[in-house]
């Protein structure tokens, strides 16, 4: 095929993509990147894929690049940040790629193949079916091919598209989408059926390769049988169950030697078609009981059959834990009485539970070679997906159906581990191992990741296994002997912390601080971990629901816990260890103002890790929990100490220019965050620092807001400014730069809100006729011109609560005269199209009591609605006042103890990572208002000694008779009459 001279310059750039100079590639990425926001761009590309005279590795990269086009332009996001709109793939584009990628994919080579199939997928996900009705006859066409590589190609791509079924309920939408797609049933069937024919031909000893490309293919279909009816059973798969069920029957019992793995840490195909059928099992058992009841027996039989042979080799972890899974949820079942039998639970307990929980070498391997990947498995919930897990489950449904019985089996188990673990603790400290796993297994009931266990198994003596089996691990002073164990009883701690007595805790803080000295990574991770969730823990609701434990219990450990945990760093692969950066933070943030002692030390070590970090930042974790701790820091000891301010700037200001400077962007949403918290601490009236005007000018391009997750925290940082040292800033000549940026916050669905949180602030806090009277036409222009052409409820409500400020900032009668400046009567209009419909919406303490008072010095000051013409508003905002009052929920009180930084850290790309220890205290714009029915009662006393007889009349006209008595109760607490 000869290329066309568009596609020369694109092949030269996906080459030069692949060269080894920098140079070349950063060019290369830049013409791509403009050449993407071309019309047929992606048609383009897309035709030099196909060419065969292309290198492989060039397609491949061409394919990558397509793949991100399409996800990034075929559907685009709101732009980052305040940066350029994404361009958008046209409609005439979209269709011609659509028609042509599903014969260019099942053409190309693997490599590039599986790239274009992602891409079809992300098309699919968008406009399958309703928008693409030709590709579900055109896969189905192409199934019935006598080409196993072929109907591969085709079955990949119909599994990713219907990956996004999976774990859905069943919706309007959904349900028409499953209809639609019930015309690929008969034909997957009848695809399956032809590649058990073929494999039931070659036989067990055929051709590896062949038998290995027909089992993916069988793979592919169990699965995709598993996303369309994870939604829930449809007429076209019941009507064909009984044949659905044969051909898994068959597969759960085929074996072929020819296909077995020699390396055993590698999944076989069989095994993989083992695991996917029992995948469908579990889903059935647990979806459609009823229609799976005349399978049950054979299944059973079937998945016992497949663990009875199951070896301990890494490849069929898979298989082993989707076969204790489905025996799992057949234990949760009306049909749970199938183990009841005691030879059946002994077998269960000896040949299943205790195999699989028992530690194998490669888990050995990770916890000395591995620590991160084994702690985040063992603590973090991502070990769902291993053998321990599954097993772990098995035995707590079994305790549910048969307590007394399982208990006491698996109880005698765990005796007989013991004792071996006693004959020769070195040789056979798995057994113990093995034995606190099943211990667990048999105890916890019920669960929270802030609570660890929250209910157990009565029949299980905790308290004595604790003291008999895992206090004497946590106290044991040799630290580096038995890591395992130690970890294991760490663990424990941190899982029964709410079973074990508050003094037995307590008691456990020097054997935690003496373990933060384990050299193994796991064991002074894991006393990090305990250390953590016990300073978090608040006693039940019933009690009270404060905190468990108070400062002054641990007032004696917390110098050497502190020096412990810093000296923990200094371990090797332990530098950026997460887990003992949250608990420093947790140390500071339980600990308040009581850190004062021991800040200083505690602020060097932390601004020498920020400078270490901001060379090479890999560990997103642990940075967020470092800058968590900075901000604790800042927060608790300036909160004992205002005037420690300047010591602080002078420790934090180096690595924070050392961030900008170095434009360290991943941290940028931090540094603001905590600049703006610096500002906020300082003791009112001080000057502010000429570092904090010297960084402030850069603050305002717009490079820094292009990225959407540095503008909330930007907005902080310019309230911060303007709160402190608003006449600088206007004196400085920078007030323009920011009534820009709040031009450009507005203008955007996403960031309006921020927007008028800086017109908040410039309003409360700027000189308003000597500095803001004369912007407020062309602010009045940016808004209204917005309500009109692009109107939300999220902008509705932040502009009647900036409203509601600058009348009680300013006075009623100076606002309406700045609307009316712009066009007279728009108050009238604003009030009643923006005012009176959004009213009801308003919630939160402070934003409401802000409206009322607002509302009712309208009614009170303002001249335009004392008017006759203007009776009907006056009494309809009346009305929404005293419901809005009578509905509101209660104001003011803290937020009910939220532990600093209990949010779990989930990444901060392109996402505003709040720092939690750097939160904005809520502040009440009327702090003099304590009652706002007072307030208003007052305001409209005013009103009526103006306008006398004018109140009564709104009041009998407009109010009802609950409304009426509701306003009477306000005067009458006001003393204060309206008649």
């Amino acid at each position: 095929m000869t290329m066309e001279p568009a596609l020369q310059p694109l092949l030269e750039a996906f080459s030069s993509s692949l060269a080894p100079n920098p140079e070349q590639i950063k060019a290369a990425t830049a013409y791509l990147k403009q050449a993407s926001q071309q019309p047929i761009y992606g048609l383009h590309v897309l035709k030099l894929i196909t060419l065969e005279s292309v290198p492989v590795e060039v397609r491949q990269a061409a394919a990558v690049n397509f793949k991100n086009f399409v996800k990034y332009h075929w559907v685009p996001r709101e732009a980052d940040g305040l940066g350029a709109e994404l361009f958008a793939i046209p409609d005439n584009e979209k269709d011609q790629i659509k028609a042509h990628i599903t014969d260019l994919m099942l053409s190309a080579p693997p490599r590039v193949r599986a790239q274009l199939s992602e891409a079809l997928s992300i098309i699919s996900s968008h406009d399958f079916p309703a928008k693409w009705q030709s590709l579900l006859p055109h896969l189905v066409d192409k199934m019935g091919s006598p080409d196993p590589q072929l109907v591969n190609g085709v079955l990949s791509t119909a599994d990713s598209i219907y990956q996004r079924y999976r774990g859905q309920f069943m919706t309007d939408q959904l349900s028409e989408e499953l209809q639609y797609s019930q015309a690929l049933v008969q034909p997957l069937l009848a695809c399956l059926q032809a590649q058990s024919k073929l494999v039931a031909e070659l036989g067990p000893g055929g051709p590896a390769d062949q038998l290995r490309l027909l089992l993916s293919n069988v793979q592919l279909i169990a699965s995709i049988f598993y996303s369309l009816n994870s939604p829930g059973l449809t007429d076209a798969f019941e009507e064909t169950l009984d044949a659905w069920m044969a051909e898994f029957h068959t597969y759960l019992t085929y074996d072929s030697p020819a296909l077995a793995e020699s390396d055993p840490d590698k999944q076989s195909v069989v095994d993989g078609v083992k695991a996917q059928v029992c995948e469908c099992l579990i889903l059935f058992m647990e979806r459609n009981e009823e229609e799976f009841a005349k399978f049950l027996q054979t299944f059973t039989q079937d998945v016992w059959t497949q663990l009875m042979k199951v070896s301990q080799a890494p490849g069929q972890d898979n298989l082993a834990m989707h076969a204790i899974n489905f025996l799992t949820a057949v234990s949760r079942s009306v049909h749970f009485k199938l183990f009841e039998g005691a030879d059946t639970l002994r077998q269960i307990c000896e040949s299943i539970v205790i195999p699989n929980l028992r530690m194998r070498e490669d888990m050995e391997e990770m916890f000395e070679m591995n620590w991160i990947e084994y702690v985040r498995r063992d603590t973090e919930g991502s070990d769902s997906d291993t053998r321990r897990r599954a097993a772990s489950e098995l035995v707590k449904s079994l305790t549910d159906r048969f307590p007394q019985q399982v208990t006491e089996l698996f109880s005698g188990y765990v005796g007989a581990m013991l004792q071996e673990y006693a004959r020769s603790p070195a040789a056979n400290w798995k057994a113990k191992d093995c034995a606190v796993y099943l211990v667990t297994a048999l105890t916890v009931r019920g669960k929270t990741a802030a609570a660890g266990a929250t209910t157990t198994n009565t029949l299980v003596n905790l308290q004595d296994f604790f003291a008999q089996q895992i206090a004497p691990e946590l106290q044991s002073a040799a630290v580096n002997e038995s890591p395992i164990l130690k970890a294991d009883a760490l663990k424990f701690v941190t899982t029964f912390r709410s079973q074990l007595p508050k003094d037995t805790e307590l008691g456990l803080f020097p054997a935690l601080i003496n373990l933060l000295g384990s050299e193994s990574n796991v064991v002074h991770s894991y006393a990090a971990i305990a250390v953590d969730r016990l300073l978090s823990m608040r006693e039940p609701a019933a009690g009270g629901g404060g905190p468990r434990f108070q400062p002054q219990e641990l007032s004696s450990v917390l110098q050497p816990l502190l020096e412990k945990l810093f000296a923990a760093f200094k371990f090797p692969e332990s530098g950026e260890n997460e887990y003992i950066m949250r608990a420093v933070m947790r140390v500071i943030a339980f600990v308040g103002k009581t850190i004062a002692p021991v800040a200083p030390a505690c602020l060097q070590q932390l601004s020498a890790q920020l400078l270490a970090v901001c060379k090479n930042p890999t560990q997103p974790g642990f940075n967020h929990y470092l800058f968590e701790s900075v901000a604790a820091l800042v927060r608790y000891g300036c909160e004992a100490d205002p005037s420690a301010v300047a010591q602080y700037e002078a420790q934090l200001f180096p690595p924070f220019q050392v961030v900008l400077s170095e434009d360290v962007q991943e941290f940028h949403p931090y540094v603001f965050q905590i600049f703006a918290q610096l500002l906020e601490v300082r003791p009112p009236g001080t000057p502010i620092p000429e570092a904090y005007h010297a960084i402030f000018p850069p603050l305002l391009t717009p490079t820094f807001w292009e990225r959407s997750g540095n503008v909330p925290a930007l907005v902080r940082l310019l309230q911060a400014y303007l709160a402190r040292a608003g006449p600088d800033v206007v004196s400085r000549g920078y007030l323009q730069a920011v009534l820009g940026v709040f031009q450009k916050l507005i203008a955007s669905k996403a960031h309006d809100h921020e927007g008028f949180y800086i017109l908040n602030t410039l309003i409360e806090s700027l000189d308003y006729q000597g500095t803001m009277a004369q912007y407020m036409p062309t602010i009045w222009g940016l808004l209204f011109s917005r309500l009109q052409s692009s109107r939300t409820a999220k902008f509705t409500r932040s502009l009647l609560v900036f409203l509601s400020l600058f009348v009680c900032k300013h006075g009623a009668q100076v606002v309406a005269d700045s609307i009316d400046s712009v066009q007279p009567g728009l108050t009238l209009m604003i009030l009643q199209t923006v005012w009176l419909p959004t009213l009801p919406s308003i919630s939160g303490g402070t934003e409401e009591k802000l409206l009322a008072v607002a509302t009712a010095r309208l009614l009170a000051d303002c001249k335009q609605l004392a008017a006759p013409e203007a009776n009907e508003l006056a009494g309809r905002l009346l009305a929404a006042l005293v419901s809005s009052l009578e509905g509101a929920s209660p104001s003011g009180g803290e937020d009910g103890g939220e532990e600093a930084g209990e949010e779990e850290f989930a990444g901060y790309s392109a996402a505003y990572a709040r720092l939690h220890n750097a939160h904005k205290p809520e502040r009440d714009p009327l702090p003099d208002v304590k009652d706002a029915k007072v307030a208003v009662a007052q305001a409209l006393g005013r009103m009526a000694a103006a306008q006398p007889g004018r109140v009564p009349q709104l009041v009998a006209a407009a109010l009802s008779p609950e409304q009426q008595q509701a306003l009477a109760g306000y005067c009458a607490a006001a003393g204060v009459s309206i008649a």
